[in-house]
């Protein structure tokens, strides 16, 4: 039933919303790739989890710099986009967990084509932070 409320939803939303959901290659803002997420919807939500730690760690990772209920957590399996909610073609007012510093970022995600999805974390307003963007994994 689950899979019908979220199949649903999904019909409701614009093909550029939709686009966000699937596998995802996070690309290093230096161009080195980064570990993999799949983006997922929830309750009308944005989520997102990694399905592969980033070159150089193990899957037996914990995220040691992550508060709260994330602290001393496997870096895999971790939800790491949480609650980000539509306004127009954007995904907004969600938030992003970093694992490498432990940081928790507001955050916003767009499509840009089928294949390509920019997400910016910032502090307080969106003009201070960093865009990344990834690549679908077919």
């Amino acid at each position: 039933m689950v899979f019908g409320v979220q199949a649903l939803r999904a019909q409701e939303l614009s093909a550029k919303l939709q686009s966000a959901v699937g596998r995802w290659q996070v690309v290093n803002n230096d161009g080195t790739q980064g570990g993999k997420v799949e983006i997922y919807l929830e309750n009308g939500k944005l989520f997102g989890k990694v399905t592969e730690v980033r070159p150089g760690r193990t899957p037996h990772d914990l995220c040691d710099k992550c508060p709260g209920e994330a602290s001393k957590q496997p870096i895999l399996g971790m939800v790491i986009l949480r609650n980000f909610h539509p306004e127009g073609d954007d995904w907004v007012e969600g938030t992003v967990l970093d694992p490498e510093n432990g940081k928790e970022y507001k955050g916003k995600i767009w499509s840009a084509g089928k294949d390509q999805l920019h997400m910016r974390g910032f502090i307080g307003v969106s003009l201070f932070g960093r865009t990344a963007t990834w690549t679908r994994i077919p």
